[in-house]
């Protein structure tokens, strides 16, 4: 083998790894219902939904009437969701623990606000979003 047919073949082979987008947890992908809140402190009727998708989560609570789109990354531990648009406004990046179980049905997402208690808010995968289900 020729040296130059060598080296191309090594670019290459860091051109496509270096290219591709890192890999998301492809088990977060859809549309994920809130169903508990782990403290006293908020209302345990509180809705949120969060839809993932590859590029973007919609966060939607008060039946929908609140809605963010933002994007998302995350590690093993950590949910990171930035560039956050709320209306006409870019809401500072904010990063939450979160726990996905090995069926990849239920989620838990770690709340920590400032000078407040930390809670956690439990979500189950469903198939449509509640907040728009016509009965």
């Amino acid at each position: 083998m020729s040296k130059k047919f060598i080296l191309l073949t090594v670019l290459f082979i860091i051109f496509i790894f270096g290219c591709s987008s890192p890999k998301k947890e492809t088990g977060l992908i859809g549309i994920w219902d809130s169903y508990k809140v782990s403290n006293n402190l908020y209302d345990q009727n509180y809705k949120i939904v969060l839809t993932f998708y590859e590029d973007s989560v919609i966060t939607e609570s008060f039946g929908g009437e609140h809605k963010t789109n933002s994007n998302w990354t995350l590690d093993s531990t950590k949910l990171y969701f930035s560039a956050i648009r709320l209306l006409d406004t870019v809401l500072p990046n904010i990063t939450y623990e979160y726990r996905i179980n090995k069926t990849k049905d239920s989620l838990s997402i770690k709340v920590s606000p400032i000078n407040k208690e930390d809670y956690t808010v439990s979500f189950k995968k469903v198939i449509a979003n509640p907040f728009y289900i016509h009965k």
